[in-house]
């Protein structure tokens, strides 16, 4: 077999040290996060996203609680009752979301978990990688073990009828987290307004962690499953809490999209 041999002079790895240097020199290229929000109605007040993570819930939508750049936009007709459907008007002003990001963003994500609902309307329509639930994991949770596959959501109720014709559906376990009581109470005051305030995220984490338990016993929703999946958006957030109940692996959207970006 011939083999190249690279001679070089004195001068010529001057040179190339210098190219290396000149690599080493370049600038890292930051990439941009997109965010579809679902439509409120109206628009949370700013002061609520100057929130320290110690105290406020990590909001997907926050660019102060992201290690990279974020651009968000807001789903318009996809508030949070007609995504679960999805209604027409929900599947489009999703997809018109993802327009307006497409080019502009390296990643597009969702904040809530249910627009999964419009996938089939969503996914190939842009040039920029579009994933907006961390339900796009359950085929792959699902490969990983034989086990049953756990989902932490915020509301079972709504979401196993989108679900009943997977393939894997026998398989699926579901522990719902919206009657927590501060889980519950957040909903009404995200900004810690109220006074005095129905919830804390020590709250939220301590009745997360109870309810982890009572689901992993023998006798619970999540006994012996291999794969945990985090619907919800909220509970990414409270990992440390899951880890000290259980060991098996957990897919969420989040940590997905910042190693994908990191």
């Amino acid at each position: 077999m011939n083999q190249c041999k690279l001679q070089m002079t004195a001068s010529e790895l001057k040179q190339g040290d210098s190219g290396v240097g000149d690599a080493d020199s370049r600038e890292k290229k930051r990439p941009v996060l997109g965010v579809i929000k679902l439509d409120s109605g109206d628009e949370m007040k700013q002061s609520c996203e100057s929130g320290h993570e110690s105290v406020m819930p990590f909001m997907v939508d926050d660019p102060a609680l992201w290690p990279v750049p974020l651009s968000k936009t807001i789903a318009q007709g996809a508030d949070a009752v007609s995504n679960k459907i999805p209604t027409t008007a929900a599947a489009n002003g999703i997809l018109e979301a993802a327009k307006r990001l497409d080019g502009r963003t390296d990643l597009i994500i969702g904040n809530c978990g249910y627009m999964w609902a419009s996938r089939e309307h969503l996914y190939g329509q842009t040039a920029t990688p579009v994933l907006t639930s961390a339900l796009e994991f359950l085929d792959l949770a699902l490969r990983m073990t034989k086990s049953p596959v756990g989902i932490i959501t915020w509301d079972a109720k709504p979401l196993v009828p989108l679900l009943k014709n997977h393939s894997g559906f026998d398989r699926l376990r579901f522990l719902s987290i919206n009657d927590l009581p501060d889980w519950a109470n957040w909903v009404f005051d995200r900004c810690a307004d109220e006074n005095p305030c129905r919830w804390s995220k020590d709250g939220m984490a301590r009745q997360l962690t109870e309810c982890l338990v009572e689901a992993f016993d023998k006798d619970g929703a999540f006994n012996n499953i291999g794969v945990l999946v985090l619907e919800c958006t909220l509970v990414p957030d409270f990992r440390k809490k899951i880890r000290e109940v259980t060991s098996i692996p957990v897919l969420d959207l989040l940590n997905f999209a910042k190693t994908a970006l990191a």
